[in-house]
């Protein structure tokens, strides 16, 4: 049971491992949703139903695995020369036929590494399997990956580097295979992530290299000025604020040198001063997104009396703290909130002169693909209609994007404020040369004056069409329906995760049902589905953070746990009663919505729309622990439901569709299902006993 509990440790930190590290170092992995884990667990899937096979011997896979460490560090040890960051899948540009062709080769190499690694994994835990009593080998599976998810979540907690993750997993890789090989590829690939990461800062949520600005000297720009990059690529300028004077000396300075430079530099001085010129009250300032601070230094400077300052990351708040020029966090005025922005929103009770959307997404995320299918709930209706209500009578919200005209996140934007400030759309302006745009809305708009934005040459919007506003139901911001993006979005999620599905399928197990096999399969899709609508819930009460995301993935394991132990100790009543519980849980998730905002507590109501999004998995789980309790082929099950959760990442892009709160219609289809296959069976077993 001791390695049970190990092999499943390592399958569950090594697939947040690999989805954390790889989506950082190879941006073009994080345009597509689950994929990481997706392929983790078809692969795992995989080497459990082939447990017993002798197809390939244990030497061979070693093998392969080494060739598939190998191949994962070539893109990674030459990350420069191969462009990694700038791959991508976006169809319009010069070069973009040479960038998806590289962008899908590193895609491929990357999934079939992660498929040889996992499927290893899986073939261990399945001999394991083999020789176990069914429920007490899933405790301890269940164990194993309740410690692998808090594992992750403490390092990631503590910001420790990518090195650090892989030794640990190379030691519990060690302990189930000594083998002189184990320590071999760990340093191997512990060096690797050294070498492309021995100088940055990992926070619990990105990648950050601070560059010192260079600039030749006696410039007006002082030292200490940094440009950050975030996941390797550029966010945002850690900039000294100037007077007047200075800051049009240093623009003319800025003309002389090469245009990124220029445009990085000069273009946080004009933007950070449009939300003060847009009124005339400052004497209460909401920023969300502040970063380091550059936006709170220039309001600093310009005599506002209080500053509340949002930021979701602790590592750019301590830049702001220790490193920026001005450190504009250790100003009593400043009052740092280290939390995500919509979460603020939610529970915030002050009330604000102006609150301003700085520049969440510097526009990286955008450059990706052509086909983005991206969460973001910062920029939905109910987030900005929230912002709004924090406005006394005067305020107004400023909000700045990095899109420009004729770009589908300015018009969805636009669309979206417009529906949550009742109808009324904002005052729009685009700047083409920075490709930005700029909205002001609010109560207070009978104080603003467009002829007081002097910083930045402003062009007034102009509305292209209809596009479906950014909701809760609906949070996809930069989801445009390009077609040739679509289509390959599609063919890569085939080719990585539904074609290797079909081979299994193909090979199929010996022994067990096709009921049995279909039971299992639909209780593991419904099961992911179930899971990621709880991420979905609890990052909407909590905020869209690694210690939620952990944190519901815990709680989702420890309810499995509970159903297994009760279904033991045989204190559960019978099947057919556990799916009528199931659908009454499952209907009460449909009709309880959570509220826009509410005069309970954040824990109150936190508690109570968590145990509403988990009793559903805590029905299913039971159900599954009986039906594998009384099985006869334990690895073929188990292979089947691992099978069916990876399946669900794939069925979760219907919400892209029908919203993400309909996902629960989806689950009752998929309960139900597996319902039917509940009853085949027993007409199966029937039929037998007949003969």
């Amino acid at each position: 049971m001791t390695r049970i509990f190990w092999l499943s440790f390592l399958l569950l930190f090594g697939e947040i491992l690999a989805l954390r590290w790889l989506g950082i170092e190879i941006p073009v992995v994080r345009d597509f949703p689950n994929l990481v884990i997706m392929v983790c667990l078809v692969a795992a899937s995989a080497g459990i139903s082939k447990a017993s096979s002798k197809s390939l011997d244990s030497k061979v896979m070693l093998g392969l695995i080494c060739g598939a460490c190998f191949a994962l560090l070539t893109p990674l040890i030459f990350s420069v020369q191969l462009g990694l960051p700038a791959l991508s899948l976006k169809f319009g540009g010069a070069d973009d036929a040479s960038a998806i062709t590289r962008a899908l080769v590193v895609l491929m190499v990357v999934v079939s590494s992660l498929y040889a690694i996992f499927h290893l994994i899986g073939k261990w835990l399945g001999k394991e399997f083999e020789n176990a009593p069914p429920l007490k080998a899933y405790s301890f599976n269940l164990l194993g990956s309740i410690a692998g998810t808090v594992a992750f979540a403490v390092i990631s907690w503590l910001a420790v580097p990518p090195y650090v993750w892989i030794a640990v997993a190379g030691a519990v890789t060690f302990m189930v295979y000594r083998k002189p090989v184990v320590p071999v590829l760990t340093l191997v690939l512990a060096a690797a992530a050294f070498t492309t990461s021995s100088h940055s800062m990992w926070s619990p949520y990105s990648k950050l290299d601070v560059e010192p600005i260079v600039l030749e000297q006696n410039t007006v720009l002082g030292p200490d000025n940094y440009i950050l990059n975030s996941n390797n690529q550029y966010f945002h300028c850690g900039l000294e604020v100037l007077t007047p004077a200075q800051e049009a000396k240093f623009k003319e300075e800025a003309k002389k040198r090469e245009a990124k430079t220029n445009r990085n530099l000069w273009h946080p001085f004009g933007w950070v001063q449009l939300p003060f010129q847009s009124t005339p009250y400052h004497d209460n300032v909401l920023i969300l997104g502040s970063g380091s601070g550059t936006d709170v230094a220039y309001d600093l400077a310009n005599g506002v009396k209080h500053i509340t300052a949002v930021e979701i990351d602790p590592m750019i708040c301590k830049l702001g703290r220790e490193r920026h020029p001005n450190k504009p966090y250790i100003d009593p005025r400043v009052d740092v909130r280290n939390e995500d922005a919509r979460t603020f929103l939610r529970y915030s009770k002050d009330k604000f002169d102006l609150v301003n959307f700085a520049f969440l997404d510097p526009g990286s995320t955008l450059n990706s693909a052509s086909f983005l299918r991206v969460d973001n709930y910062v920029y939905t209706v109910e987030s900005i209609r929230a912002a709004i209500k924090l406005c006394n009578e005067n305020g107004i919200v400023c909000m700045s994007f990095a899109t420009g005209a004729g770009s589908p996140v300015t018009e969805r934007l636009y669309k979206s404020i417009t529906d949550a400030n009742g109808g009324v759309p904002p005052v729009a302006f685009t700047n083409q040369e920075l490709y930005s745009c700029y909205f002001v809305f609010g109560p207070g708009m009978k104080n603003f004056n467009p002829a007081n934005l002097k910083a930045v040459d402003l062009v007034p919007y102009k509305t292209t069409g209809e596009v479906r506003p950014c909701t809760d139901q609906w949070p996809f911001l930069y989801l445009a329906y390009d077609t040739s993006g679509l289509w390959l979005y599609v063919m890569v999620l085939f080719v990585a995760v539904v074609l290797p599905a079909l081979l299994l399928l193909r090979g199929g197990g010996t022994g067990i049902s096709g009921a049995e096999w279909a039971n299992m399969f639909f209780l593991g899709q419904a099961f992911m589905l179930m899971e990621t609508k709880s991420i979905t819930h609890l990052s909407l009460l909590l905020g869209a953070t690694w210690i939620v995301s952990s944190a519901v993935i815990l709680t989702v394991l420890l309810f499995a746990f509970t159903a297994n132990l009760l279904v033991s100790k045989k204190v559960v009543p019978p099947v057919h009663v556990l799916y009528a519980c199931l659908l009454v849980s499952l209907l009460i998730q449909v009709f309880v919505q959570i509220p826009e905002s509410s005069s309970m507590s954040p824990v109150a109501i936190t508690s109570i729309y968590c145990f509403i999004d988990c009793f559903p998995i805590l029905f299913g789980s039971m159900i599954f622990s009986t039906c594998f309790g009384k099985t006869k082929f334990a690895t073929q099950a188990l292979a089947a439901n691992l099978l069916g959760v990876s399946i669900g990442g794939l069925t979760e892009n219907l919400c892209i569709l029908i919203g993400t709160s309909n996902l629960t219609y989806v689950a009752m289809v998929l309960y139900g299902l597996s319902y039917l296959a509940v009853l085949r069976r027993g007409s199966e077993k029937q039929a037998v006993g007949a003969e």
